[in-house]
């Protein structure tokens, strides 16, 4: 136990468990956050991050999922949402993931991290036509990041 009486020390620390690479750090203190402080967004979004980053995509989907639940605002639900779809897709839940980032694009349109994961998702669901709709999206939404993404993809190729 911490002993922390408020969120702030927390997040502190936990950022600062993060920032040495200190992940299981991080994952304990932010399960007695999370514990401690059941409606708070940030206590479930660090524990599904350090979840995330110890390769516990289970743990780190239902913590997204709380946390995504007691987001306000596009911004926490950009963050949130984008760390829920790369759970799905570690899961390999790759309909889940194309449901919410379909859900996100509504909410959050011309966001380039959501174009780039409904590329990701589409070509993991073998829709290739849906793959280019997305990457030309991509492209309209910021053109050197899509070229950047293609190169990244056929460099694991090459």
């Amino acid at each position: 136990m911490s002993g922390f009486e408020s969120r702030s020390p927390y997040i502190k620390q936990i950022s600062i468990y993060f920032k040495n690479g200190d992940y299981n750090k991080a994952y304990d203190l932010s399960k007695e956050f999370a514990e401690k402080f059941p409606n708070d967004m940030a206590s479930h979004f660090l524990f599904a991050k350090s979840a995330f980053w110890l390769n516990n995509f289970q743990v780190a989907e239902e913590e997204s999922t709380k946390a995504f639940n007691l987001s306000v605002g596009n911004d926490e639900l950009a963050i949130v949402g984008i760390l829920r779809v790369c759970a799905y897709y570690r899961l390999k839940k790759y309909q889940k993931g194309m449901q919410l980032l379909n859900l996100l694009k509504t909410k959050l349109p011309q966001r380039e991290e959501i174009a780039k994961l409904k590329f990701i998702f589409a070509l993991a669901l073998h829709n290739e036509p849906a793959a280019m709709r997305h990457l030309d999206m991509l492209y309209e939404i910021n053109e050197n990041a899509a070229s950047e993404l293609i190169m990244k993809i056929l460099g694991k190729f090459a």
